[in-house]
């Protein structure tokens, strides 16, 4: 059985199949958006508004890179390459979002290695 999509998130212990990334990642970024949008409604200044950004942010961008990671372990690869994100953010903004969209079709698109490796057992056995 796969792992849950609302499980592990924080987890370096499990691999993620494509179905349960994808609505991890999506539920990871829906919570941030709707905790920071409540958050804007109370936060008057600007400096409100960024002490937000940071307290509901910073646990996304670990979360997601956690996730990635996760998922990557699940076709064989070592979780560190999702470090390869920070330097997708240094890239010019219109390549950057086509490199980020590129490294997501891949990450929902490679099936995961069949049966054990050595990052653990299959999760949709």
């Amino acid at each position: 059985m796969s792992t849950p999509a609302l499980e592990e998130w924080f987890s370096l212990d499990v691999r993620r199949n494509r179905k349960s990334f994808m609505l991890s990642t999506i539920a990871a970024l829906a919570t941030f958006a709707v905790c920071y949008f409540v958050w804007l409604q109370f936060a008057e200044t600007p400096r409100g508004k960024l002490i937000g950004l940071i307290l509901f942010g910073f646990p996304t961008i670990i979360c997601t890179y956690l996730l990635t990671a996760q998922r990557l372990r699940d076709f064989g690869v070592s979780g560190w390459f999702a470090l390869l994100w920070i330097l997708i953010g240094v890239v010019d903004d219109p390549t950057r979002s086509t490199l980020q969209f590129a490294a997501f079709v891949v990450l929902c698109g490679i099936p995961g290695t069949k049966g054990p490796n050595k990052f653990g057992d299959d999760p949709l056995s």
